[in-house]
């Protein structure tokens, strides 16, 4: 996959409106969520209510996900998404009502978060399903490395208009932006067609909705990489939902810890942007085992360099390295699963990588967040990593041939 067959699946009209209307989307919910989290430590100065906004915010989607990807292989996946995209209107709204008239509070932004994360848990797997939907099966790893660098530009644009909303402490324009943003997602979703649909649900396939059948179209090699991908998740990932009290102990030189936290986020999505746009063009040299794994090595590598050094713009550096590789890992696997599972349990297969990638990042910044009251944050992410080494060193050990699709 060169680089100009990386950029092909742009020549495909409806995926390159959807990755317009999904970028403007995904700035808007990046903004909105750095300043809830800018907003929930300066009120609290908690990491316990970090974690409970994690918590709030992603949790859901473990509960919701299979729910969302059984429907996403049953019905309209377009329809299923417009509808998701009018709801989803709704929190940034109260949120800018309840900024106007000034009681925008912990209570309101923790359940706000919360009724965000259960829409989240619905439109994620559709989201990411309609993705290998809109192109055809061979381009579905460039549209899958497309959509996660724009997906990340927009995560990195996100955090510097909420940088600006908490400098000036003027929140309500940014919020109306957000919902803004869901209305010209679904007004271009209503414009696109598909070029697969899931296949109906027959007496004779009624085994497809079985999720033993669906666990049964995994591979062993798909199983342990998803179990790669999980522990990433829980000893890693949750330093993002975190960055607020890094931020405090980090030596800022100079600028005031809410622009820390800004040059954090925004080094975590510059970071991730750069490894989506590398793993794109390593995806036609190497195999996709061979990136899962050295993706990982890295980000073990960078999650030990953030740790270690107390300077802002070092730690940014390597928070940098931290997300591009963990953004990387998380790009592979999904193209993976994308291509190495049947069409009509693809749903419900990537709703487990939701649950992975929303809901285990939450548990672990709650177990973290309470923990930090006893326990340095440092010491408490530096568990994880002998961890993660011990799984990159087994899943360095498996063999390509053990992510073939398994017909179940």
């Amino acid at each position: 996959m060169r680089g100009p067959e990386t950029l092909r699946p742009l020549k495909n009209a409806n995926f390159a409106w959807y990755l317009a209307g999904n970028t403007g989307s995904i700035v808007g919910t990046w903004a909105q969520r750095i300043v809830l989290l800018w907003i929930a430590w300066e009120l609290t100065q908690s990491t316990t209510v970090l974690g409970v906004l994690a918590i709030a915010d992603l949790l859901p989607s473990v509960a919701i996900a299979p729910l969302a990807g059984t429907i996403a292989d049953r019905y309209d996946r377009l329809r299923l998404a417009r509808m998701l995209q009018w709801v989803s209107v709704a929190p940034p709204m109260l949120l800018l009502v309840l900024s106007l008239s000034d009681h925008l509070g912990i209570v309101w932004i923790v359940a706000v978060a919360f009724v965000t994360g259960v829409i989240n848990g619905f439109d994620h797997p559709v989201r990411m399903v309609i993705v290998g939907s809109l192109v055809e099966r061979a381009r579905v790893g460039g549209a899958v490395a497309l959509n996660s660098m724009m997906f990340n530009l927009a995560r990195m644009i996100g955090p510097v208009f909420g940088g600006l909303a908490i400098s000036e402490k003027l929140f309500w324009p940014l919020f109306l932006f957000n919902a803004l943003s869901y209305v010209g997602f679904a007004a271009i979703l209503a414009r696109l067609r598909l070029m697969t649909v899931p296949k109906a649900i027959s007496g004779s396939d009624i085994v497809a909705a079985n999720w033993a059948a669906v666990f049964r179209t995994l591979t062993p090699g798909h199983k342990y990489l998803l179990a790669y991908f999980l522990l990433i998740a829980l000893c890693f990932r949750p330093v993002f939902e975190l960055l607020p009290a890094f931020a405090e102990t980090l030596d800022v030189q100079g600028v005031s810890a809410a622009d820390g936290f800004s040059i954090l986020t925004f080094c975590l999505g510059f970071g991730a942007m750069a490894g989506a746009i590398l793993v794109s063009f390593l995806l036609s040299r190497f195999a996709p085992l061979y990136l899962i794994v050295i993706s990982g090595a890295a980000a073990l590598l960078g999650m030990l360099l953030f740790l270690l050094f107390d300077s802002l713009y070092l730690a940014a550096a390597c928070l940098a390295l931290l997300s591009g590789a963990i953004l990387a890992n998380g790009i592979v696997t999904q193209i993976v699963l994308q291509t190495g599972v049947p069409d009509h349990v693809r749903g419900r297969v990537l709703s487990l990588y939701t649950m992975i990638f929303r809901g285990v990042p939450a548990l672990g910044a709650m177990v973290m967040g309470v923990l930090a009251s006893t326990v340095s944050l440092h010491i408490l992410f530096l568990v994880g990593c002998p961890v993660v080494l011990v799984m990159t060193l087994v899943v360095g050990r498996l063999k390509p041939k053990s992510l073939a699709e398994n017909g179940g």
